[in-house]
């Protein structure tokens, strides 16, 4: 279909089709003119194939030079943060890739959901939103860790904690920008066709199985054998997937679902070891814990619930 004939596509932020009351204002509507996006599964198989692939070429050097992560305490070596940094770029280049292919670059910025999407006050508010998300999520999982014996907090974090993790985040910012550029400006609009639900929970499976070339070497669970490993990060990936998504698709942009990305990794991760006592085992405690999964599944048993009550449907459109 050529351009000429192509209808408007659907905005992802409103793509349970839902109508507002008369006379209200909802900040998803301003999205809706300025963000669209797509609900068709076309160009979807090009981007995973390519993403798919890029991950475990940029993970190459590691297996050749046989690296593994063994023990939750060990360093990163340069090459291994390189080979991170390029695999984190990989979804977002081949998103704007194939966008600019099809549409051109000014279209790519609207569709990808590069441009603000709502009054910068709402946008600010999300971005707030999606940062304490996965903090609230990883301190649930921590009450019960230490519950259960596999976590004992010893301090609360100081300033002296929280400003190297401020400014590692902000250099940083960039990286998870690379990736959900491309799982919730790219990959996320084009499930939308499945159905909104199925959408958040198959983006965040496909996240998670992204993920493989470097959780098998140990990246998310060092000393565990990949055969466990895997199956957690899967799962793990899949529940805070699915809240990262949701974020995006309320807020409209791609913003808020960076922060929550970063809020996660920059944050919870690195806050779970500074202000416990002993080493931590990320499979026992931390924010990709099995003791966190009840928490993020209760979030996404709330995100579907409200789908429910929105009647949520997704209209299909052809490109």
């Amino acid at each position: 279909m050529t351009r000429a004939s192509t209808p408007e596509p659907v905005n992802p932020a409103n793509a349970a089709g839902t109508a507002n009351p008369a006379g209200t204002a909802n900040p998803a509507d301003a999205a809706n003119s300025k963000h669209p996006a797509i609900s068709s599964p076309r160009g979807l198989v090009p981007f995973l194939v390519i993403s798919f692939a890029g991950a475990w070429i940029a993970m190459i050097p590691l297996w050749i030079d046989g690296f593994r992560r063994s023990d939750p305490g060990q360093g990163t070596p340069p090459v291994a943060a390189v080979c991170m940094i390029l695999m984190m770029l990989v979804p977002a280049l081949t998103a704007f890739g194939l966008t600019v292919r099809g549409r051109g670059p000014r279209a790519a910025v609207r569709l990808l959901g590069l441009t603000r999407a709502t009054p910068w006050r709402h946008e600010a508010r999300s971005a707030a939103t999606a940062l304490a998300i996965p903090l609230a999520l990883t301190a649930a999982g921590l009450a019960l860790a230490t519950a259960v014996g596999w976590y004992a907090p010893a301090h609360p974090p100081g300033p002296g904690t929280l400003l190297p993790l401020a400014l590692s985040a902000l250099v940083s910012l960039p990286l998870y920008f690379g990736e959900e550029l491309g799982w919730q400006g790219y990959l996320l609009p084009r499930l939308l066709h499945l159905g909104r639900t199925r959408a958040l929970l198959t983006g965040g499976a496909v996240w998670g199985a992204w993920h493989v070339p470097m959780t098998a070497l140990g990246g998310s669970y060092p000393g565990r054998s990949p055969l466990l490993g895997v199956p957690v990060a899967v799962l793990t990936a899949t529940l805070l997937g699915t809240v990262i998504a949701a974020v995006r698709l309320s807020t409209g942009s791609v913003w808020a679902a960076v922060a929550a990305h970063l809020s996660l990794n920059e944050f919870a991760l690195p806050l779970t070891g500074d202000i416990s006592g002993p080493v931590v085992d990320p499979l026992l405690a931390g924010p990709l814990s099995i003791t966190t999964w009840p928490a993020s599944a209760l979030a996404v048993l709330a995100i579907w619930l409200a789908n429910r009550r929105r009647g949520a449907t997704t209209p299909r459109t052809d490109l």
